[in-house]
């Protein structure tokens, strides 16, 4: 008898934001009809309020987009691709060669995730190929889960979605926390304590599953990998770009006398679109890497209104306050910290973007932690760490880890999940006595 085989088809990040929509109408009609309104009432007020917060995250929108285009870009540019494959020949063995990878790809992360995320993939790939070269045995699966370690480690850097937002002066919770500027989350001494810490153990971790797993089978090559060379003749983006990394130098210097207040996701937009101007000289070559950048943030273009919707619809029915309730009845200062951490990685896998779930989660956080009276900066660290921590297991970034280096996903996530829970076990831990 022939057996057939069941395919599950898992629901793409779009498919869980439309859930998502749907669960929280059903709740928000729910919250109204608990205030005295009738079904029919509770139900058009709704739409109403889904239908006013649908666009209040525009700005927001197009920042997440432009920071992870600029950094795509920037990552698939020639002189970068040339710049890896030199340093892929560095690393003598195999144990090297992943630490060398994990940290390069923790680095280029912390820079800018989607810069992390693209490097890391071609690093990965390129460090097997330079080991082969060399007749030395490869895990390329492991070096894969090397080269994803930047989206474990991002949301701490300098492209974190959550503490460049709340840096701006008019934030979408400034009437609730206010303006919280950098230098009291990423520059803050919490953050880089906790960001090494997870560095150091994902290391750690790295050089123990090296030693006790055996090399995977060969990796297919799917992807071409079709570097954009800078312009050689018309170089008016070298100039427009040299003009913007001037004029951001000038700004930080004469603001960073008063702190770091002014570093915000306007002025990293502005800084990497100079950047990018600068490496690819001429407006062709530029608009050819941005075309392809544009293309890896299509599902934010397209999420972002639908997790507005899903704001507009939480904060104007009730429903924040009546969720803040229920988690003021179930927390305290003790324990708020590692419900918002164990929260956050949970919500991760439903809403991969971070930027769209803090737009969901943030305000409920914010609420509780302004009524038990706790530092706000340090629970948007907290949110933070889970958000990041959780992309460990969550395979939609790793889509283009996975096209790039052929690795399997279930080769990869052999190896992330371990490195998942010993990142998650240090934050439980670090949050618990120091947050």
């Amino acid at each position: 008898m022939n057996k057939k085989r069941i395919a599950i088809s898992f629901p793409s990040p779009f498919d869980l934001v439309l859930i998502l929509s749907g669960l929280v109408l059903i709740a928000a009609i729910l919250a109204l009809r608990s205030q005295g309104n009738s079904t029919g009432e509770s139900i058009q007020m709704t739409l109403l309020f889904w239908k006013d917060g649908f666009f209040s995250l525009l700005e927001f929108t197009l920042q997440m987009m432009m920071i992870l285009v600029f950094g795509y870009a920037l990552a698939i540019a020639k002189p970068i691709h040339h710049f890896l494959k030199k340093i892929a020949h560095l690393p003598q063995n195999a144990l090297q060669a992943i630490l060398f990878t994990g940290l390069i790809t923790m680095l280029a992360g912390l820079l800018n995730w989607g810069f992390g995320l693209i490097v890391g993939a071609l690093l990965a790939r390129f460090v097997h190929l330079a080991l082969e070269e060399k007749n030395i045995p490869s895990n390329s699966a492991l070096l894969a889960s090397a080269g994803y370690l930047g989206m474990a480690v991002w949301h701490g850097g300098l492209s974190g979605s959550a503490t460049l937002k709340v840096a701006e002066p008019n934030h979408f919770l400034v009437d609730r926390i206010g303006q919280i500027s950098v230098d009291q989350t990423i520059f803050s001494l919490e953050n880089l304590g906790m960001t090494l810490g997870l560095v150091f153990v994902f290391s750690l971790v790295l050089a123990i599953l090296y030693r006790s797993k055996k090399n995977d089978e060969n990796p297919t090559y799917s992807h071409p990998l079709r570097p954009i060379p800078p312009g050689e003749n018309k170089r008016i983006g070298l100039w427009i770009g040299l003009f913007m990394i001037v004029l951001f130098s000038w700004i930080a210097f004469n603001e960073s006398q008063n702190g770091l207040g002014f570093f915000n996701l306007n002025l990293m937009n502005f800084l990497l679109f100079g950047l990018t101007l600068f490496v690819f000289r001429d407006l062709k070559s530029f608009t050819e890497a941005v075309s392809e950048g544009i293309k890896s943030a299509s599902d934010i273009f397209i999420q972002f209104p639908f997790y507005a919707g899903i704001l507009g619809m939480v904060t104007y029915s009730g429903l924040l306050d009546q969720l803040s309730n229920l988690f003021l009845d179930n927390a305290d200062q003790s324990f708020l910290g590692p419900f918002t951490l164990i929260s956050a990685a949970f919500v991760n896998l439903l809403i991969p973007s971070g930027g769209g779930q803090w737009a969901v989660q943030g305000p409920i956080i914010m609420q509780v932690t302004k009524t038990l009276g706790m530092d706000p900066s340090k629970m948007i660290l907290v949110f933070s760490y889970g958000d990041q921590i959780s992309n460990l297991l969550q395979p939609f970034w790793a889509l283009p880890l996975l096209s790039i280096t052929g690795v399997k996903a279930s080769h990869l996530i052999r190896y992330t999940f371990w490195l998942f829970l010993a990142g998650f076990g240090f934050l439980m831990s670090a949050v618990y006595f120091f947050f």
